[in-house]
């Protein structure tokens, strides 16, 4: 019966809502795997609003969040944001394997702005919210890059929710990866969203490369005949957590 529950429940309160949200919330389970290390960097790249960092600081109140968002219609909430607190501290440009620029596609639903355009399953999905309304250059740079030029010191944790792009991104956080990071909370998709976009079978690959296990999923997502779409997923780098 409680499975039956669950079924509903994800069918018809949770269809059509924002990325990240699921029956099963990740963050207690962040914080109860971080416990006893010190958290005082965060990196979340995809901020929107900064509505996830704000949940991620309050579980970890030492840290600052240092807020990727290159879509310019977030930039007023995260500077106010700021404002209000400096341990949120926004930066208005993409994340990448290469640093320079690239065309950001702002679509007609801001959450599916990318760095890459629809899939035509995309469009399928969401018809008129995908719907590229403007093409704008951002300035992309890589974590790596990003880190050593701004000397943040170690990354504990990162959050990435950025449509398809987040391989490019992890590919140039290697040496951050292979040195600091604890764990990452990251969307994959199953299937292909965007023209391009990176698969969980890569993700998962590409930290694997540097330590780090799958630990658990979290609110999957699939269309009508249900073929899985996305989810998202907590990886832990198992030398450092124990695991």
């Amino acid at each position: 019966m409680a499975k039956v529950l669950r079924s509903l429940i994800n069918r018809t309160l949770f269809r059509g809502k924002g990325n990240l949200i699921s029956l099963e919330d990740p963050y207690p389970t962040l914080k109860r795997l971080l416990a006893g290390h010190e958290i005082h960097c965060i990196l979340d790249a995809g901020a929107s609003d900064g509505r996830i960092s704000r949940r991620l600081v309050e579980r970890f109140p030492a840290a600052t969040s240092y807020m990727f968002e290159p879509n310019p219609a977030y930039e007023a909430s995260l500077k106010a944001l700021c404002d209000a607190d400096a341990r949120y501290q926004p930066r208005y440009m993409a994340l990448s394997d290469q640093a320079g620029e690239m065309t950001l596609n702002i679509t007609a639903d801001a959450g599916n702005t990318s760095l890459y355009e629809p899939s035509d399953r995309m469009t399928d999905l969401f018809g008129d919210r995908t719907v590229i309304q403007q093409r704008v250059p951002v300035p992309v740079v890589t974590i790596d890059q990003w880190a050593e030029e701004e000397a943040v010191g170690s990354i504990q944790l990162m959050k990435l929710d950025i449509q398809a792009g987040e391989l490019a991104a992890l590919r140039g956080a290697r040496r951050t990866l292979d040195e600091q990071v604890l764990a990452i909370y990251t969307e994959v998709c199953f299937n292909p969203l965007y023209d391009g976009g990176a698969l969980f079978s890569q993700i998962d690959q590409q930290l694997r490369e540097s330590g780090f296990l799958l630990y658990n999923i979290y609110g999957p997502r699939q269309d009508e005949r249900g073929l899985l779409l996305w989810a998202n997923a907590i990886f832990v780098h198992g030398q450092r957590l124990g695991l």
